[in-house]
This record gives C-alpha cells, structure tokens and sequence, in this order.
C-alpha cells in the first residue's frame, strides 16, 4: 500500500513535468513564426502627389512653411468631409508681384493657403451645383469666400482680386481631390487694394500661323481635366461638368429606355 501510494504521485509529476515542458516548446516555436505584415496604407501623401505630379513646388513650400500639410491629411482622412484643393502652379505664383506674397506673415500666409481650399471633398460634377451656393466659404473661414461658376464646360473660382480656371485634375482618389488652377486666388480680406499681377499671357501661335502671318487663335474653352497627372484615382470625365440639366437629361433618357422594353 505504501508503494502504491508514493507511486502515484511521482507518475502524476512526471506526467506534469512532461506537460509543462512540452508546452514550453510550443510556445517557442510560436514566438519563431513571423508576424503577419501590416496592410499597406491607403491614403494618399499630398506632399508626394505636389512634387510628382505637376509644377507645383511653390504650392508645396508654402504649405510646409506654415505646416498645413499636416492639416489637411488629417481634414481628408480624420472626418467624413474630405477635402478639395486647388492648387495654383508655379507659374501663377510668379505672375505676382514678389513684394506681395513676401510681405504676408506666416500667419497671413496660411490663411491664403487655406483660402485654397475646401473643407470637403467634391467632384469636378459637383462644381455646378456649388455654383449655385455661392459664394463658397473656404478653409480659411467665414470672411475668406470664393464663387464658384460652370459655363461651357469650364469651371472658374473667382475671388476678389482674381478668377482662375480649374485646368485639370490632379488626384481624385480617397477623400482628397486636388484640382490644377491658372491662378493664385486673392481675397480682400488679405490684400485691400488689387495686387500688382502680370498678366496671363496670350496662347502662342502654331508654326503655320506664324509663316502666314496669321493672327493668334483666341484659347479655346476646354473642358475640366484635360489634363491627367500619374497619381492614383482617376479623373471625371470633360462632359460630366458644368453641364446644366445633364442630370435631368440623364433621368429622361432612362426612364424611355424603360419604357421601350416595357413596351416590348
């Protein structure tokens, strides 16, 4: 009996002893296994789109001096709005005086940056309808608004001291569009009197035009995005803004095309 009895705890402490060790081991055979990598990100790095994808460096440095690139991320990826940017190439930068874009102060500086900008995302579609809510409050706030307006296909934001075209889109993917403007929009808030702006200059005529002698032809009236950069997202297409009724037409042909096959 007494053999019986030290007998059976040493078997129950070998049988733990075999338990705990092998449990050991897989848990170090776990800790081996490679962790499952993280997804990719998705969102969209403005910084990224600005120095690719255009001329649009002085743009760019604007935002980084006063750390609005930042700012906007999180307006596109921290709420349900999203963002719409326009951004002025280099080029119009230029057209304005030094002096007047060097005075501001970098708290100044922002509010044109914001100015720029607005605090939700919407689709060159839509810009016809915003022209009807005008004027349009901006990023920078209630005192810093443009107007919106849609004719012939081509959308125009004007604010008091300026009216730029919307040339192209640049990115149109996730919750940040960022659209291509001609010209640097300049509030009243921000500059009482008219800046000194060169002006835009004429369309340079084609070869033959020259050798004939023949008069420049005025720019045409293109459409929104005829111009495509290589960000990711894609672009809406010419004949989806600034057409007023397009959606009223779209419904009538509809709802004939279902009466055709009622009908049949």
């Amino acid at each position: 009996m007494i053999r019986r009895a030290v007998a059976v705890p040493l078997f129950v402490a070998v049988v733990m002893s075999v338990s705990v060790l092998h449990a050991a081991g897989a848990n170090r055979a776990l800790a081996r296994l490679p962790l499952a990598p993280e997804p990719p990100s998705k969102r969209v790095n403005l910084t990224k789109i600005l120095t690719l994808d255009g001329p649009f460096g002085t743009f760019l440095t604007y935002l980084q001096q006063t750390g609005l690139v930042q700012v906007f991320q999180r307006q596109a990826y921290r709420t349900d709005q999203g963002i719409t940017i326009l951004v002025p190439v280099d080029k119009a930068f230029a057209a304005v005086q030094p002096s007047v874009l060097s005075g501001l102060s970098r708290h100044h500086l922002k509010d044109l940056m914001m100015y720029h900008t607005l605090g939700k995302r919407y689709e060159l579609a839509e810009f016809e309808m915003l022209s009807r809510s005008n004027p349009v409050t901006t990023l920078a706030g209630r005192r810093y608004t443009v107007n919106v307006t849609c004719a012939g296909g081509t959308v125009r934001v004007r604010s008091r001291w300026a009216e730029a075209k919307v040339v192209g889109s640049v990115s149109v993917a996730g919750p940040m569009a960022v659209y291509e403007l001609d010209r640097v929009l300049l509030p009243d808030s921000l500059f009482p009197a008219r800046p000194p702006v060169a002006e835009a200059p004429a369309p340079a005529p084609s070869v033959g035009e020259e050798a004939a002698g023949a008069p420049p032809v005025a720019e045409p009236h293109h459409h929104v995005a005829p111009r495509q950069y290589g960000s990711a997202g894609t672009a809406d297409t010419p004949s989806s803004a600034c057409r007023p009724g397009a959606s009223r037409h779209a419904a009538a042909a509809a709802f004939g095309a279902l009466l055709i096959l009622v009908v049949v």
